[in-house]
């Protein structure tokens, strides 16, 4: 038997006395402030809990509603920053970009505006590592036909970069040719000589150092202050001699270093601007290729 308080505006009390199903309604009682009223105990009584699948529905239709609410404020976002990029305004528009990019990640199309924004409209390909993984993103969520668009759009004006950095790229790796060979017989030269001088000056330390160590040890043999004057002399002359040998190598090495410049391609100014080039060819190259795909 379950029993239910109810507020009365007169400050008395009703109480609902529940019976099973079927059996015969008592007479209401009055006992003072409380009046007692028999119900009888249907099934329907109590409020039922809604099932499991009701609830897991609701909860996937709420989730389906923000979504949506996500993806308007998405698209919204989106729009601004399409004004924002055609009016040459990047930064505002990149912001705007990865906003739309974080409500709505699915579309390809925001993180691709990042893309646009780093590159200038796809026209200067300096800072494109800055967004390397929003272009990932946008490749992997565009479908082929949004590719082809793309490549459409963009891909021609890609490849005459391309073209034009491979043209001044072999025209830097010829001056680079030119260059190395005009330097060539002077740094033969310089090279031949310095190896002389090494030579030289090593020579004469190590005869000089022999010398001295001979003296030295012949001190206490030979009477007369000629043998330490004469190792003295010799002691002092191999530290000239270290000091020449020093200069001579470091001589040497520049020498070596010149000569390789002068035969190994790329070493000179024109060559590492010719390599640059010719590594940013590759990359138009790359990124046209993609939208191709």
């Amino acid at each position: 038997m379950e029993e239910r308080d109810l507020e009365l505006d007169d400050d008395g009390k009703i109480k609902l006395k529940k019976t099973a199903e079927g059996e015969a309604l008592a007479e209401e009682t009055d006992s003072g402030d409380e009046i007692v009223l028999n119900v009888p105990d249907f099934s329907g009584f109590s409020e039922e809990e809604p099932s499991a699948e009701a609830q897991a529905e609701q909860t996937l239709r709420a989730r389906e509603e923000e979504r949506d609410k996500r993806r308007e404020r998405a698209e919204a976002l989106l729009a601004e920053a399409e004004a924002l990029l055609a009016k040459g305004e990047y930064d505002a528009a990149g912001e705007k970009f990865l906003d739309s990019a974080a409500l709505y990640g699915a579309d390809w199309r925001p993180w691709f505006g990042v893309v646009r924004v780093q590159t200038k409209e796809l026209t200067d390909f300096s800072e494109i590592y800055d967004c390397e993984q929003a272009y990932d993103k946008a490749l992997r969520r565009m479908s082929r036909e949004d590719r082809a668009a793309l490549a459409a759009k963009y891909a021609p004006g890609i490849d005459a970069q391309a073209d034009a950095l491979r043209e001044e790229s072999e025209r830097a790796a010829r001056e680079d040719a030119r260059l190395r060979e005009e330097r060539l017989p002077a740094a033969k030269r310089e090279f031949a000589a310095s190896v002389k001088r090494f030579i030289g000056a090593g020579a004469s330390l190590l005869l000089c150092l022999a010398v001295a160590v001979v003296l030295w040890c012949s001190i206490t043999a030979i009477a007369g202050s000629g043998i330490l004057i004469g190792a003295i002399a010799c002691t002092v002359l191999a530290a000239v001699f270290l000091v020449f040998t020093a200069l001579a190598a470091k001589r040497f090495v520049l020498a070596r270093t010149a000569l390789s410049a002068c035969t190994v391609p790329g070493k000179t100014e024109e060559g590492r601007h010719a390599a640059a080039l010719a590594e940013e060819e590759a990359l138009l190259r790359s990124v046209a290729e993609d939208l191709r795909k």
